[in-house]
């Protein structure tokens, strides 16, 4: 029974790590994106001729 117990805990314990992993993963992609996205933005803009103001 102790065996079963510790296999469960085991599990239990890799899954919370891939979360927590994929959750920083998925949080450092975000930020990546939108800094991609703005980056080609101003390029695009520079490009057509269109200026816009960041703050």
């Amino acid at each position: 029974m102790s065996e079963i117990k510790g296999q469960l805990l085991g599990l239990i314990l890799v899954l919370m790590v891939f979360g927590a992993v994929g959750g920083a993963i998925k949080g450092v992609f975000e930020d990546m994106k939108d800094t991609v996205k703005e980056t080609v933005s101003d390029i695009s803009d520079d490009l057509t001729g269109k200026t816009t103001l960041h703050y």
